[in-house]
């Protein structure tokens, strides 16, 4: 009697899901997934300390199993434990919150759970989520089984803290459920991810034996819960494929190893805003023309490699086509020249890859440039430039190093992120994987101290692919893109352009003759050391910079450049381009105006080659 009403019950509920359509509540939380549960059994589960707070891992106390996070150190009762909650809260949506807390002062103290946030006019703001007295000796939860994110905020993070005392304190057990930031399709059960369990969840849904589901429920969008939604999960789940960029890239599965994943993983080193790299592999989905634009040194030229078709540039460029691409849409522009700095780059990309109408343009002069404001104001000028380009191109920046780990990164980080562009770090990967034992620099390298071999050209195009899948995911959707109007070191070389002959007025060659000794280069001037008058021209703009050969030889030349009365000096004797081409500044003003310029050598027995004029208009 049993088994028949089992088997009554399941043709009801078979016909109940094929026949029926249930409303889905959009927008309503009506699953409490669980969207963080940190108990630091082994790690510190992504907390930092805040302020001059310390924040470890530690097995001498614990809430819940062996170990808690120990907070110490603190000068200020707002330095705590932090953690980032972006990816986890939303505005306007309610959550149970807790986390339990232990101090030893000897005496009873107030500790708060706390959220910090971006209010809607842009103004970090404070909220208190919990607040308890705590007992010493006595663990004490803090909880809001209600909590309501402000409307219109952003920016999350929660905290732990005192009101009043410098104790050291433990904290355990930090739990968030809710209805989760980010709707996945397919995510039934709002764990943030999409497998079987939300498979059996959607079936009892729809029999009717749950209420609890979440809005990623409903796979075909159509505002309705049926049996059309669990037939396409099911098949979602015994059919994986790589999706679109409005598809479930969320569930997307890596096939590398976990110690290979962790290399990808570090070489991320900063997402950047995504609207215009998702903009743009989507127009490539949809069969329009993209063009992929790298420019750099040496390495970015495919230096090392064992044919041009396996350095990176190439390589990642044919996984963006064949993942993305329809037929032979997507084009790719390699503008790598071994021996320059972004100083050069900035001056020839507009020939090199504006031209080309490059939608995706990656930068990598991380081991060519140095320091000083020749470097930074010309490396961030090229990175606004690249950003201010009527077909509003996706900008990457590769940072890559030498064997000693020596690179100009960590100021190139600086200029990335205020402009919120992404920094995808060869350097990272290959030095956290040596110290972790996962690589070697023979792995990566090509027997130099500074460019990769076959193997480290692979490492860094899987580390830009593993970027694009990143940036696909929908918690990493950007929906806008603002280009930054503050400066880091200087953007006066943004305007800077290499003019043609015909734009100088009132050229006297002087002492120089037209042309050069490099054939990318021919409507130059080489000073003929025949006298030494002057090269004279006007034009308008504010500042000119020389693009011209540069080697650490006693032979090569130093410029005197006048403008308008005013007299700077260039040295074309210069480490580090081994005879090949370099760029200064000569001149600059705040404004635009008639710029009168002549120049001569400095001692008229060495050579110049002058590749070219830059005007910063």
């Amino acid at each position: 009697m049993k088994e028949i009403k089992k088997r009554i019950c399941r043709t009801v509920c078979a016909l109940s899901i094929a026949l029926s359509g249930t409303v889905l509540p959009m927008g309503t939380p009506v699953c409490a997934a669980t969207l963080l549960s940190a108990e630091f059994e082994t790690t510190n589960d992504s907390f930092t300390g805040r302020g001059a707070a310390s924040a470890a891992w530690t097995s001498d106390e614990a809430y819940v199993g062996e170990c808690s996070l120990y907070v110490s150190e603190r000068t200020d009762t707002w330095n705590g434990a932090s953690r980032d909650a972006s990816s986890i809260l939303r505005a306007g949506a309610t959550y149970a919150v807790s986390a339990a807390v232990y101090q030893t002062s000897g005496e009873p103290v107030e500790m708060k759970f706390s959220l910090q946030y971006t209010d809607a006019s842009g103004t970090t703001a404070y909220d208190a989520i919990a607040l308890e007295t705590a007992a010493s000796g006595e663990w004490t939860v803090l909880s809001n089984a209600s909590y309501t994110v402000p409307e219109g905020s952003s920016d999350f993070s929660i905290y732990l803290e005192t009101t009043e005392s410098l104790t050291d304190f433990y904290v355990d057990s930090v739990t968030v459920t809710g209805s989760p930031s980010v709707i996945k399709l397919g995510d039934v059960n709002g764990d943030l991810s999409v497998g079987v369990a939300d498979a059996v969840l959607l079936t009892k849904y729809l029999c009717g034996e749950t209420t609890a589901i979440e809005v990623g429920a409903d796979y075909n969008k159509d505002n309705l819960i049926t049996a059309v939604d669990l037939t396409l999960l099911k098949s979602a789940l015994l059919n994986p494929k790589s999706p679109s960029v409005s598809g479930d890239w969320d569930n997307y599965q890596e096939t590398a190893s976990p110690a290979m994943l962790k290399v990808y993983q570090d070489s991320l080193l900063h997402m950047g805003n995504t609207m215009r790299i998702r903009d743009k592999i989507s127009k490539a989905q949809s069969g329009e023309n993209i063009t992929i634009g790298y420019i750099g040194g040496s390495i970015t030229a495919g230096g090392s490699s064992s044919t041009p078709s396996k350095c990176f540039a190439n390589l990642s460029y044919e996984y963006f086509a064949s993942t993305f691409g329809c037929g032979n849409n997507v084009h790719y522009v390699n503008a790598g020249l071994a021996g320059t700095s972004s100083v050069v780059g900035n001056l020839r990309v507009d020939h090199d890859i504006f031209q080309k109408n490059s939608d995706i343009i990656f930068i990598e002069f991380a081991v060519n440039d140095q320091g000083g404001d020749r470097f930074q104001k010309s490396f961030e000028s090229l990175v606004k430039k690249c950003l201010m380009q009527e077909n509003e191109p996706a900008v990457v920046i590769i940072t890559l190093c030498q064997e000693s780990g020596s690179s100009n990164q960590d100021w190139m980080e600086t200029v990335a992120k205020n402009y919120d562009v992404p920094v995808v770090s060869g350097k990272n990967a290959i030095m956290n994987a040596i110290k972790a034992g996962t690589m070697s620099w023979k792995d990566y390298g090509s027997g130099d101290n500074i460019h990769p071999g076959d193997g480290g050209h692979q490492l860094i195009a899987d580390c830009i692919g593993y970027y694009y899948r990143q940036a696909l995911r929908s918690e990493n959707a950007s929906d806008s893109f603002e280009i930054s109007n503050r400066d880091v070191f200087g953007t006066e070389y943004a305007t800077a352009r290499v003019v043609d002959i015909s734009e100088l007025k009132n050229l006297q060659t002087g002492s120089w003759s037209k042309g050069t000794n490099n054939s990318g280069y021919p409507n130059g001037f080489t000073f003929s050391k025949n006298g030494n008058q002057a090269l004279s021209f006007t034009v308008e703009g504010k500042g000119i910079m020389l693009l011209f050969q540069s080697n650490s030889n006693s032979s090569m030349g130093t410029a005197v450049v006048n403008v308008n009365g005013k007299s700077n000096k260039v040295s074309s004797n210069l480490q580090w381009t081994w005879g090949g081409l370099d760029g200064d500044i000569a001149y600059y003003q705040n404004t635009t105006g008639t710029l009168d310029v002549s120049i001569t050598l400095e001692n008229p027995s060495t050579n110049f080659v002058l590749y070219g004029i830059a005007v910063i208009s």
